[in-house]
């Protein structure tokens, strides 16, 4: 996938600041209405193996 960012090294699909997985799912992060990228959540994580 190009262009998508990402912050989290412990994620299996990081790669030096870059998110390598085929597609990303985001969902808001509680029941509230999302009003800025805080109340946002990457389901497509998965934890790197040891």
């Amino acid at each position: 996938m190009a262009g998508i960012k990402c912050g989290v090294e412990e994620c299996h699909f990081w790669d030096n600041m870059a998110c390598t997985a085929d597609s990303i799912e985001v969902r808001s992060s509680g029941d509230r209405k999302v009003t800025t990228s805080d109340g946002t959540a990457c389901h497509t994580f998965r934890p790197k193996k040891k």
